[in-house]
């Protein structure tokens, strides 16, 4: 072998070298942080889960602002109520779902 090829091989074998010794750390790396990304298959206490199904406050886009209240401190008659979020206009004022009632707080800016 001449010392030109010699010298090219020793050259490529080191840059190889190099290249392994970088990149093997970061896949580590990406590899063991991913497995911490997993997401727990366990499902949610049950204050939790209860608190993610009824929640405070429903912001309605374009209708405003509905906090949660209790149900009997709410007079039906004179309120323009509706039973589903989809169906809240800007005249609606309470809206029962979630089996939770709720009273337009303010309007939506």
């Amino acid at each position: 072998m001449s010392k030109k090829a010699l010298g090219l091989l020793m050259a490529a074998t080191v840059l190889s070298t190099v290249a392994i010794a970088v990149f093997t750390p970061n896949l580590t790396e990406a590899s063991s942080s991913s497995s911490q990304l997993d997401v727990s298959k366990e499902e949610l206490p049950a204050s939790l889960r209860y608190a993610s199904e009824h929640p405070d406050e429903i912001y309605v886009k374009d209708h405003g602002v509905f906090v949660k209240v209790n149900s009997n401190e709410v007079g039906y008659s004179e309120q323009n109520v509706v039973d589903d979020v989809r169906k809240v206009t800007d005249e609606t004022n309470v809206i029962v779902a979630y089996d939770a009632t709720y009273i337009k707080k303010s309007d939506w800016k």
